[in-house]
């Protein structure tokens, strides 16, 4: 059976990582997914206290965790080698931190065009065709990833590379490419974080899940009509929950809630739990 999960991000800022913790305790949660930041989660600013209460709070309530990494200006694709290397030292640091707290799984975003790119198509140069500058940021981002797995391998972590191509910019543009990446990589520690939300962007969610298949590691959970990236909570949009019941129900790692209601964040959170327990039948 699944592991009904929540990330800490949806109650950011309202809610401590320590909170939104004790709220998924409270409320029956099986697992948590920490969602790392600058401001309350980082892993060069998180103390051996936190690492501790964590550990301790998981351990006595059987919580399964895992780790987002930060995904605010980090790039595993970056045109800038100093900013490229320094989003992969943040992401080594979050994949020791994720030992630390008893966590195996470090979920990680795509990589991006670089800045460059939108303005591309003004300058006269075949080095510069947008064509090129994302084959090179491509490459960029295989590299990083397997550089990530093979260090993520030495610490009984595994990646979960999560599809994203609905985002601007996005190095990802169908489930195809991930497929593609994680094949071409070949490691135990790397798999794919399936967002429900976003594949429903792309048109297809049992398309996106045929196609990852067993490379599936972790799930996010939200709702959306296929439009528009809304995190809403599970039906309030067009998703057709009830097709997608018999993957979900034997998935065996964490279902994780990421929904995003900013003036009644509990309530969604708790309303999306319900609408997940009836769906997988369980009390």
């Amino acid at each position: 059976m699944p592991k009904v999960s929540l990330s800490t991000w949806c109650f950011f800022p309202r809610l401590s990582i320590q909170r939104s913790i004790q709220f998924g305790v409270d409320h029956g949660f099986e697992g948590i997914e920490i969602w790392c930041n600058a401001i309350d989660f980082w892993p060069r600013t998180v103390t051996a206290k936190e690492i501790e209460s964590i550990k301790s709070l998981a351990r006595a309530n059987g919580l399964q965790l895992a780790v987002h990494f930060c995904t605010v200006n980090n790039n595993l694709a970056d045109m800038n080698p100093g900013h490229l290397n320094e989003s992969m030292n943040q992401l080594k640091e979050t994949i020791r931190m994720c030992r630390r707290i008893g966590a195996r799984l470090v979920v990680i975003h795509p990589g991006r065009y670089s800045d460059i790119f939108p303005y591309c198509d003004q300058i006269n140069h075949t080095k510069f065709t947008p064509e090129v500058l994302k084959q090179a940021a491509i490459e960029r981002f295989k590299t990083s990833l397997k550089e990530a797995a093979l260090f993520a391998e030495s610490h009984d972590v595994v990646i979960g590379l999560e599809n994203y191509s609905s985002k601007s910019h996005c190095l990802l543009t169908c489930a195809e490419d991930i497929a593609e990446w994680v094949d071409g990589i070949n490691s135990p520690a790397l798999k794919v974080t399936l967002d429900i939300g976003n594949a429903n962007m792309e048109g297809s969610i049992k398309k996106v899940i045929n196609v990852l298949g067993d490379r599936i590691g972790h799930v996010h959970l939200h709702d959306n009509k296929g439009d528009e990236l809304l995190h809403g909570e599970l039906g309030s949009g067009g998703i057709d929950w009830t097709s997608l019941r018999t993957f979900l129900k034997s998935f065996p790692g964490m279902l994780c809630l990421e929904v995003a209601h900013r003036s009644d964040a509990e309530g969604a959170v708790l309303r999306s739990k319900a609408f997940l327990d009836k769906l997988l039948a369980r009390s």
